[in-house]
């Protein structure tokens, strides 16, 4: 029988002490199978997503813009020049009750969102460019359980911003997205003109007037329209759409995740396709319920066809990885035997093991052992290996 002695080290196994960086997720077009730390370089193949439709909304909300669950319910509200008010929703679209906020006025109400103690809506709607009264409001999230609250007023200004002559749907200082940290807020810009979107940072309290202090910025191809927190704020996603031409509009979702200290664009960032106008109206809102699924909303159009609002989810489970950095193995405790005849390998463990068992990245069982020191597979790609509670990456080309 013809074999091949092949070590760990050439085969791509992470024993490694330097961190060599690069795309570690083995989703990606250009997977580095060496990569120890994620340098935010994965490029992703083309992708689309037909989300579930769990109902036609309610005109009371048909200028929905902005969407966060709160226990069992969502809530949202209709942008500019509407009551303020919040629409309290069961899961299945339906709206319960109406929440005044006092002290509030909705010159444009463009986003929802929450920390752990408060809501925030964000009145920053800016079609034409040149608001100079962008505002906060803030209120205890408790205080949802009212149907009056009295809500605090927090204004700002872009730090960047110089001009304000009215440019409307030419500039790019609107903006409809934000997320809540326990420390911070975060805005993200729409951009008419050059569709990217910028990130800006803010206090989650202030007095007087503050600037929204401008960070970094990334091309997303359309214009942000919300964005979302994963419950363990380890994942943002930017709902937006694409005009086309003719207005008909095409909707998406960037998936950023895999990155620290809040560089939120450093990290991975793949773009979901979810649909065009025709059969997701317009996407205004997006809530997270778990770190890949949750809900998109999406307003009225009444252009060259009347499109009715809606309630979508979804569930892009599938399209992360799930594998952490694992632990990294002794060189000197396993070795592979790649016999060439009959195309399998032969995973030998240099000491005896109570359970060993071999994944892939989904978390489907390949092999499993009990006894002995070896696994023999004819799986090719990346796989997990366990043993006896350690874990490590291995690529088998």
């Amino acid at each position: 029988m013809a074999k091949q002695i092949i070590f760990i080290s050439s085969l791509l196994f992470h024993l490694c002490s330097c961190a060599q960086s690069g795309c570690t997720d083995p989703q990606a077009n250009n997977f580095d199978p060496n990569a120890l730390t994620n340098d935010g370089s994965c490029s992703y193949p083309a992708t689309s997503y037909s989300m579930t439709l769990i109902n036609t909304l309610s005109d009371q909300v048909q200028e929905n813009s902005g969407l966060i669950r709160v226990g069992n319910f969502l809530y949202s509200f209709n942008d500019s020049g509407s009551d303020a008010k919040i629409y309290e929703l069961d899961t299945t679209g339906a709206v319960q009750r109406s929440i005044v906020l006092t002290g509030a006025t909705n010159v444009d109400w463009e986003a929802i969102t929450s920390n752990s103690t408060h809501v925030f809506i964000g009145d920053f709607g800016n079609n034409s460019g040149n608001r100079q009264n962008l505002c906060v409001y803030r209120f205890l999230k408790s205080d949802l359980l009212l149907d009056t609250i009295v809500a605090e007023k927090l204004p700002f200004y872009w730090s960047d911003q110089v001009q304000f002559n009215a440019q409307a749907n030419a500039h790019n200082f609107d903006c409809e997205a934000f997320v809540a940290r326990e420390d911070s807020l975060v805005l993200f810009s729409k951009n008419w003109l050059n569709l990217y979107t910028r990130r800006y940072v803010l206090p989650v309290y202030w007095t007087d007037t503050i600037a929204a202090m401008v960070q970094d910025s990334f091309f997303v191809d359309g214009l942000i329209t919300d964005a979302s927190l994963s419950p363990d704020q380890s994942r943002t996603f930017l709902l937006g759409y694409k005009n086309n031409g003719n207005n008909f509009y095409t909707s998406f979702i960037w998936n950023l995740w895999d990155y620290s200290n809040g560089q939120i664009f450093s990290g991975n960032k793949r773009r979901i396709e979810i649909g065009n106008v025709l059969n997701v109206s317009q996407t205004e809102g997006i809530a997270l319920t778990s770190n890949e699924s949750g809900y998109v909303s999406s307003e009225k159009v009444v252009s060259f066809v009347t499109l009715a609002p809606k309630l979508f989810k979804f569930d892009f489970g599938a399209y992360f990885n799930n594998v952490t950095i694992p632990e990294i193995l002794p060189q000197s405790m396993v070795e592979l035997v790649l016999h060439a005849k009959e195309s399998t390998y032969e995973i030998i463990l240099k000491r005896p093991f109570k359970i060993a068992e071999l994944k892939d990245i989904q978390g489907r069982s390949i092999a499993f052992e009990t006894s002995g020191k070896r696994i023999v597979t004819h799986y090719r790609g990346q796989v997990i290996l366990h043993i006896d509670g350690s874990s490590a990456l291995l690529y088998l080309p």
